[in-house]
Order: C-alpha cells, then structure tokens, then sequence
C-alpha cells in the first residue's frame, strides 16, 4: 500500500501542471480563445499600444521640422496679382494728372529672393533638428524596448500563475488519496474519526488555496490582456515556453561590464546625448543672430489700366518693371534680445547635461539593483532546491508513519504543509530568477525571447 501511495503522489506531482494546462487548453478552445506566443503577445503589444502610437507622431513631427529646416536654405518665389477700381476724379496712373473717368488698374508682379549668409543660422538649425530627430527614434525605441519587457514579465507571470496552481491542485489530489484511505481504516476501526475529520478540514483549506491562486492567474491575465490593448482579443491561450533553468553561478557578465556596455546601447541614454548636442547647436543659432545677414532679391511688375488706350499685353509689355536687390542686415542694437537668446541656449545645454547625467545615474541604479535581486533569486533557488530534497524525503517517512498510526495528524500535517510550501516557494523562485536574468538581458540589448 505505501508503495502504491507513493508512486501515485509522485506522479500526480510530476504530471499535474501538464494535466492542468491540458484542460485550460480545452476550455480556452471552447471559447475561441487566440492563441499566443510570446513573439506574438509582443508584436500585439507594440501595434496598439498608445505610447507607442504617440511616439511615433511626435518622431514624424521631428522628421517634419528637419525637412523644413533644410528647405529654408532654399529661394522663395512669390507672385502677385493686384485690381483696382477708381470712381470719380482720380489720379491717371500713366499721366500722373486728374482724370474724370472710372479708371480700372491691374498690377502683376513676381518675385524671388535667397538668403546668402547668415551667421550659419540655417545650417546649425539643420543640424540641430538633426539631433532631435535622431534623440525621437531613441525615444520610440526606448518605450518599444520597455513595452516589450512588459509583455515577457506578464508572459512569464502567468506561466509561473499556472504552474503554482497545478501544484496546488496535485497537493489537493494527495490529500484525497489520503482521505480515501484513512476513510477505509476508519471503517475498519483502524483510525480514530478524528483523523477523517482533520484531513477533510485540510483538503477545504488547500481548495481554498486553489481559488486564490485562481485569482491571481486571472489577475496576471488581464494584465497581460491591457499590454496587448487589442479589443479584438478577450480571451487568450499562451502557447508554453521552455523556461530555462536557474544558472546558480550567476549573471554571465560582470556588473562593470554589463553597465559600460549598457551606456552604448540604452536608447534613453543615447537620447540623452544627442539632446546635449542638440543644445549645443542651439547656442550656435542664437549666436548667428548677432552676425550680418546677406540676401538677394529681384522682382518683375507690370501695369494696365483702361486709362491708356492700348491692348492688354502691349501694356503689360510697355510698363516691365525689373528689379534686383541685394541687402545687407547688420544687427546693432536689439534691446539685448540675442544676449537673452544666447543665455537661454546655455542653459538649455546645462539641463541637457544634468538630464543625461541622471539617465546615466538612473540605468547604473537600475542595474545595481537587478544584479543583486539576480544574485538573491539565484542563491534563494538554490537553497530551495535543498529544502524541497529534504521535505520530500521528511514527507514520505510521516506519510508512512501515519498510515501506520505512529504519528498524529499534527506532526502530518505540519510535514506536508512544509512540503507544499517549499514547492510553491521553488517555482516561485524559479521564476523569480528568469524575470531578473531578463532584465539584465534588456540592458544588454538582448532579445527578449526564449
């Protein structure tokens, strides 16, 4: 009989999460849900998600004004066309003398002119725009990169959700066996009813167990279901992914390592800097407002008018009006405006810098603290692993014993309860340590797959 019973535990213990997950499957079938893999949960993600979306605008804002910026180094060419009506006495535009008649007059022109130097004004203004476009692609891989290391947490939340549920369910299973055999040495007089009783009273505790943990694989889903954001999908069926175990010697990469390598590759941080360069051009726009400005210009006009008594293109041709300009701007005094101008911009680069020194600070703390909760889950997992060696071998001995009758119901309880905590402790654990190791991958630019 207690080989019997042990095998049997064993076996619900090893099988349990796959039967589990089985039946999910089946009932997640019935009602359409989508299945997911986590390539697949992160490519939803990044489709609907609002940040995202919002990124994006404000990249193609930025690519906007660098165009523009350019194109302001290009001519301009206006036309204009001008009529006017003249009732009463009125001045002949031709003779210059006063004239009785309703006079109509026309006027066409066109002009063009280019801006031939201004301090490099225009070209540190590209330059500068360049930056910026450059600092929203950082920015929008920034939130993609984060966007994505929120969708594998919640991926692997959920699987962690799962596999602690269907150990619970096979700590259920046992304590039925348990209740089905002492149910029969009850029967026989072999056992006190009191033994039923506490066993049954075990068995509501750990159903009740079932249910919280029911609750926080719900939870973790519609977590998950917010990231992908995507109305079409209500319910979803993740496709499991082989989880790597627990490497106990730690993180492949030292922590200097790891950061020196994470400066080069952060988005934020690249961001950062390319604000700080940005801001260095704005210093050298607000000084070229303090340098002359040369430009050229030239138009051509010409007039009709019912006062002169001629066709319409004869007196377009006749009143040609050509002219060319070429102007030179030289700044002497404006009220202090460019000092102010200038001043601003420095300061604009001092902020940048801090900015760039805090996302530097920022991502050594983040990694600082990531490393040392990696090497906590990973010591944790391995003293887990002892634990839940050593309870199973304590358990086995009170399962016999209590079939037998030498210990009481107590002293079996409190083994099996060690027992199932220490199990649910490990994957917990288990879990744990991979949610770090991605983190750390996410520093490293790594891919956040499995």
């Amino acid at each position: 009989m207690y080989l019997k019973i042990v095998s049997l535990t064993s076996l619900l213990f090893v099988s349990g999460m796959q039967v589990n997950a089985q039946n999910a499957s089946a009932i997640q079938a019935n009602g359409n849900a989508v299945q997911l893999s986590l390539t697949k949960a992160v490519e939803i993600a990044l489709q609907h998600n609002l940040n995202v979306k919002s990124s994006e605008v404000s990249l193609r804002s930025a690519q906007l004004q660098f165009q523009q910026s350019k194109n302001n180094a290009l001519p301009n060419l206006n036309a204009n066309i001008n009529q006017s009506a003249s009732f009463g006495r009125s001045i002949n535009p031709f003779t210059n003398g006063f004239d009785s008649r309703n006079i109509n007059y026309n006027n066409l022109g066109l002009n063009a002119g280019v801006l031939l130097f201004n301090g490099g004004q225009i070209r540190n203004t590209v330059l500068q725009n360049d930056y910026n476009l450059k600092a929203s692609q950082e920015d929008l891989a920034s939130i993609k990169d984060n966007i994505s290391l929120q969708v594998v947490l919640a991926y692997l939340a959920i699987l962690n959700s799962e596999d602690q549920l269907s150990i619970a369910n096979s700590q259920a299973e046992i304590t039925k066996l348990q209740i089905a055999r002492t149910e029969k040495l009850v029967n026989a007089g072999s056992l006190a009813p009191s033994n039923l009783l506490d066993l049954k009273a075990q068995l509501a505790n750990e159903e009740s167990n079932i249910v919280n943990f029911y609750s926080t694989l719900d939870l973790n889903k519609l977590t998950l279901l917010q990231l992908l954001n995507d109305s079409s999908i209500s319910s979803f069926e993740l496709q499991r992914i082989q989880v790597p175990i627990p490497n106990t010697k730690g993180y492949e990469t030292g922590l200097d390592e790891l950061y020196t390598k994470a400066l080069t590759i952060q988005p934020l941080v690249k961001a950062a800097d390319l604000r700080v360069q940005s801001a260095l051009k704005g210093i050298s726009v607000a000084k070229a407002a303090t340098l002359p400005s040369l430009s050229f210009n030239a138009s051509v006009s010409a007039n009709q008018s019912n006062a002169l008594v001629m066709s319409y293109f004869d007196q377009l041709n006749n009143t040609q009006n050509k002219v060319l300009t070429v102007g030179l701007n030289i700044p002497i005094f404006t009220r202090f405006a460019s000092k102010t101008r200038i001043a601003q911009a420095g300061l604009q680069r001092e902020n940048a810098s801090i900015e760039a020194e805090r996302a530097r600070l920022t991502l050594r703390q983040n990694i600082e603290q990531a490393y040392l909760n990696l090497n906590n889950a990973a010591m944790k997992y391995e003293a887990g692993l002892s634990q839940v060696s050593a309870l199973e071998e304590s358990f086995r001995a009170a399962e016999s014993r209590f079939g037998a009758g030498t210990i009481d119901f107590v002293s079996y309880n409190l083994q099996k309860t060690n027992l199932d905590r220490a199990r649910l402790s490990l994957v917990q654990s288990k879990y744990d340590f991979v949610f770090r190791t991605k983190i750390l991958d996410f520093y490293q630019g790594k891919s956040l797959t499995f």
